[in-house]
């Protein structure tokens, strides 16, 4: 106790030291409470105004007539990330037919389906992306007053995956693609996830350059979406990792250049070329491909060297690349030579999609197409109005 302190009655004290605790979590509840009160009361007034506003284009969905009379309000209940919320919708009769429905349900953002508040339905998603479905759901129960089984969760993530159109392809662009495994569908080794950003250099964040990336395309399954969508856009610069052929889809196209290295130590070993040269002649040739003046000429001359000591998987494999190695050097413009952009987000589709089980190849690309566009292409498009999309 401070000197001229004076204490306090033993009455109010709370021997465990929770008492700013309880006080916040007991505002807390009479707040939801007041807000709740007011939001319902808010809007039976805007819905009793937009009736008399618009009670003669107002029509009966049975019989389409527009002799309606007000009658009484229907209860809703939505689930929210701070309980559940209670309104009251209009409830109408057609003087008709005799017909009772509510009129404003679409006018209001209210349609029978909806059950959950975007809000909630956002941070359901955003969680469900990052972790298992079940866990997801759990996390929201325990971290919040809302609930959303894993079920409900999972058909919110395909709904919004099926409703997302990535943008077009800005001019002058680079872009990147890649594709890796993921243990889908059923086939034992899995199926492909085919991926395509572009990729250019952002600003410095705490004195550190970044990259700007925007996701063009995601999608599992057979690289045919994939050349469909690039042959659509039809881009300038397209830097690959040899997996596929782009050179007829792109204007210009180049081979990455770590992947050209990475890759000849396999070829090295299929010509029974020792462990440790191996490692030598990638580096010879990292020497070659990051020469910018006479790259070109030396990696002739190192081809040619490989055929004379009768390596010949490790010069085809060189050969087929060549016209491509220094595409970046030649025609200028390319952002990066390497997809190692694009390997970054390889790494995070891993993460998520490697979870022990198998998925269905349209399950884990709903996931994946949600996941990226949250990580790349927010902010560059407008927001998703959800309660568009859910209904």
């Amino acid at each position: 106790m401070l000197p001229g302190e004076q204490s306090l009655p033993e009455t109010i004290l709370v021997p465990d030291g929770t008492a700013v605790n309880q006080l916040f979590a007991y505002l807390c509840r009479q707040a939801d409470k007041k807000v709740f009160r007011d939001q319902a009361y808010l809007l039976q007034e805007i819905q009793l105004h937009w009736f008399s506003k618009l009670r003669s284009a107002l029509q009966c969905p049975q019989c389409g007539s527009n002799k309606l009379i007000r009658k009484g309000w229907r209860s809703r209940r939505l689930k929210s990330s701070r309980g559940k919320i209670s309104l009251f919708v209009l409830q109408a009769r057609c003087k008709s037919c005799g017909r009772y429905f509510r009129p404003l349900n679409e006018l209001i953002g209210l349609p029978f389906a909806v059950r959950f508040t975007d809000e909630l339905v956002q941070k359901s998603v955003e969680v469900g992306l990052q972790l298992s479905f079940n866990k997801s759901a759990a996390i929201v129960k325990k971290l919040t007053g809302g609930t959303i089984s894993a079920e409900g969760l999972r058909r919110k993530i395909c709904q919004v995956a099926d409703s997302l159109s990535f943008p077009g392809l800005p001019a002058g662009k680079t872009v990147l693609v890649d594709s890796t495994k993921v243990k889908a569908g059923q086939k034992q080794r899995g199926a492909s996830v085919h991926l395509a950003i572009t990729a250019e250099e952002g600003s410095k964040k705490a004195g550190r350059p970044s990259i700007k990336k925007r996701l063009l395309h995601l999608h599992v399954g057979g690289v045919h979406r994939l050349y469909n969508v690039l042959s659509a856009l039809q881009p300038k610069r397209l830097v690959h990792d040899g997996g596929e052929d782009y050179t007829v889809i792109a204007k210009h196209s180049q081979r990455c250049r770590w992947h050209l290295v990475h890759q000849l130590k396999h070829y090295l070993w299929q010509d029974g070329v020792p462990h440790d040269i191996r490692g030598r002649c990638q580096e010879s040739l990292q020497d070659v491909l990051w020469d910018k003046r006479h790259g070109q000429e030396r990696l002739a001359t190192y081809i040619k060297d490989l055929e004379k000591l009768g390596l010949k998987q490790s010069a085809t494999h060189l050969k087929g690349a060549e016209k491509e190695a220094f595409t970046f050097k030649k025609k200028g413009g390319f952002a990066f030579s390497t997809t190692s952009p694009i390997e970054r987000e390889m790494r995070e589709l891993n993460r998520r999609a490697d979870v022990g089980v198998r998925w269905s190849e349209k399950g884990v690309e709903n996931v994946l197409k949600v996941l990226f566009h949250y990580r790349l292409n927010a902010g560059l498009i407008n927001p998703i109005r959800l309660t568009e999309l859910l209904r």
